[in-house]
């Protein structure tokens, strides 16, 4: 019915509106259509979702613009979970042996991906089927993911491997003490550590950064005037206006 509609520019008007609206309204999805839709859960404009009623999503989850998640073959993101923009998370795969069509084979194999608590996916992180991702792992930007992630590893490059570890001697501490971020809050303070001044020493100024008092932390207002938007923090404390 899609296909021959698909020829008439009314249908073509209202789909596309409702693509368009889709992919620039935040909370396009409601949590009535997930298999599990926690509290303080935050789909940013452009994410799309296969089967979400395969999806399991946690409290105080936050998925950034345009994410992708295929969840056909079962996802589970636990609590407190953040993804920049532009992830993509596959729950089934194609097979290409023992097959009877080309490229691929019309049977699609069930490999859910599990992502524990706390895991912080980079922007363009790719989870390829069937991988687990354990409990503070940090993956960086750009990453492919076709294995197991270690709880607190910190991953990166294409096949993904671990760089290092947290602190879980400081995880557990924040863990314990519920210090989880609030996916709808806005993160204005910025701070310049020492690597960033040694090396841009002369090109923070340019930017707005002025550290040539000692002073290292900074509010920006995205709301405010463009040239009123940065401020120096005069204390150096974060100020969460």
């Amino acid at each position: 019915m899609e296909k021959w509609l698909s020829g008439f520019l009314p249908y073509q008007m209202v789909a596309g509106g409702a693509r368009y609206y889709k992919a620039t309204t935040e909370g396009y999805y409601k949590p009535e259509q997930f298999l599990h839709y926690g509290k303080k859960v935050r789909l940013e404009a452009g994410v799309a979702i296969a089967a979400p009623e395969r999806l399991h999503l946690g409290d105080y989850v936050g998925i950034g613009y345009r994410c992708y998640i295929n969840a056909v073959g079962g996802c589970y993101i636990g609590n407190g979970c953040e993804f920049a923009g532009e992830v993509v998370i596959h729950t089934t795969e194609h097979t290409y042996t023992g097959g009877e069509t080309l490229p691929y084979d019309l049977v699609r194999h069930v490999r859910p991906v599990y992502i524990e608590d706390y895991v912080w996916l980079g922007t363009r992180a790719l989870i390829a089927p069937g991988v687990r991702i354990g409990e503070g792992a940090i993956v960086g930007m750009g990453s492919v993911v076709v294995q197991d992630v270690p709880p607190l590893a910190i991953v990166a490059g294409n096949p993904a491997k671990v760089l290092m570890y947290r602190s879980k001697v400081e995880f557990d501490r924040l863990k314990s003490a519920g210090g989880v971020i609030d996916p709808y809050k806005e993160l204005p303070t910025l701070k310049v550590p020492p690597t960033t001044r040694r090396k841009y020493k002369n090109e923070l100024k340019y930017f707005g950064f002025d550290v040539s008092n000692g002073q290292e932390s900074f509010h920006y207002d995205k709301f405010a005037k463009p040239g009123e938007r940065l401020k120096a923090t005069p204390d150096g404390t974060q100020n969460q206006k």
